[in-house]
């Protein structure tokens, strides 16, 4: 029974066979798990594997590999060395799947959520060449530069935020302790209080009395952003935001690029098909409209035109209008001087690189424009409390001068 339904008439093994029923096994088994009462069932809530130790995953086995040590005594060795018991379990699988015939690219493709489109792509095109040390050391190096290129944009974007929040920690803490102990104070000589100090004394009975309606909009926006998160409008519309909020528009445009480009000239270098690699590309830029426009080019060059063209080049009139907004006019040349001289991986290299090494000049210029920017913030919120407090006693003052 097993040889019909897994050997082909000549005796050949057919693995695809083999992975279908393995899918169906392993989804029976989850559903038994799930339905399972005690202690015995799985939890794969915290089942999630980090930027960081999937390149040190990826490295571990290119030096293996280049090292011209056997693939499955890799793995072996990988089982041992992995602390992360969810990637140790994923690496004793693909160990196990080797002695049946079973591809490390599919077995990966067992896990989307650890193992991303490129990585499952280039360990394809090594069982196809046989090139599995170059591709990994390639990898291995493109890892690395995008968790320093993630964290570097996350840095910038989360810097100001915590400048701001301390900020507010701060206001806050005067609203609440100090503005009420100085109100009282004033309460008993029956003084009009200036506007300024009369409204800073509204803003801290808010703080401190109708707290939980701040709280409130706070967890609904919360609420709102994973909502539209889920929906495939609302992340276009939040992406939208992203790619044209002020002063960090460039920051989003210019990392997806340079995801864009290290990813398709990685894939090209490889020798992967152009078609392939510009829809495996597209999967690992994260903006969902780089997406679409990545997209649309594969298919307009499907169609028969070329990458440049489809970017918006058109250099058979003598003024040229370049209209696309997600990739700049120079990246566009870059294609189009490819096109005609067969060298668009040393030019997307060479530009990868320029595009990577601006980013981070742009991101320690913004770091250090948005201090001075936050500190001008914190002395006139800090100066208003204070002018609002010194006030009264200014008009005290002059009610005892007039005594």
């Amino acid at each position: 029974m097993l040889g019909n339904n897994f050997f082909d008439k000549y005796g050949n093994f057919e693995n695809k066979k083999f992975l279908t029923l393995l899918t169906e096994a392993q989804k029976w088994l989850k559903k038994k798990r799930s339905n399972a009462k005690g202690l015995n069932v799985e939890i794969n809530l915290f089942n999630s594997v980090s930027a960081k130790e999937l390149w040190q995953f990826v490295n571990k086995l290119s030096i293996f590999i280049n090292s011209w040590i056997d693939i499955k005594w890799a793995f072996n060795i990988l089982v041992k060395q992995t602390k992360n018991p969810y990637l140790k379990k994923i690496a004793n699988e693909i160990k196990v799947n080797i002695d049946y015939g079973i591809g490390i690219s599919e077995s990966m493709m067992q896990y989307p959520k650890v193992f991303d489109s490129l990585l499952i792509a280039l360990v394809w095109v090594w069982e196809k060449t046989w090139s599995l040390g170059r591709i990994l050391a390639e990898m291995d190096k493109k890892l690395l530069e995008n968790i320093e290129l993630k964290w570097k944009v996350k840095w910038a974007l989360i810097y100001p935020v915590i400048l701001l929040f301390l900020t507010f920690s701060m206001v806050t803490f005067m609203m609440i302790f100090i503005i009420p102990r100085i109100t009282e104070s004033f309460a008993d000589t029956g003084t009009a209080l200036p506007a300024l100090t009369q409204f800073v004394i509204h803003i801290s009975d808010f703080f401190r009395y109708d707290w939980h309606i701040l709280l409130a909009w706070i967890l609904w926006l919360i609420a709102l952003i994973k909502i539209l998160k889920m929906t495939y409008h609302g992340e276009l519309f939040l992406w939208y935001i992203a790619i044209n909020l002020p002063i960090f528009w460039h920051i989003i445009r210019q990392s997806n690029i340079i995801y864009f480009i290290n990813s398709f000239s990685l894939l090209m270098e490889s020798w992967v098909l152009l078609l392939d690699a510009l829809k495996t590309a597209s999967q690992v830029v994260p903006n969902i409209h780089y997406k679409k426009e990545v997209v649309r080019i594969k298919n307009e060059v499907e169609s028969g035109l070329t990458i440049s063209k489809s970017l918006g080049l058109n250099l058979e009139y003598d003024t040229n209008v370049y209209l696309n907004k997600l990739f700049p006019e120079e990246f566009a040349y870059i294609v189009n001087t490819w096109e005609e001289t067969g060298t668009l991986s040393d030019s997307l290299k060479k530009i990868g690189n320029n595009y990577s090494s601006e980013l981070k000049r742009y991101i320690g210029n913004l770091a250090t424009m948005l201090e001075p920017f936050i500190i001008v913030i914190v002395w006139i919120l800090v100066g208003t409390i204070v002018i609002a407090i010194m006030l009264p006693f200014f008009k005290l003052w002059e009610i005892a001068k007039k005594m």
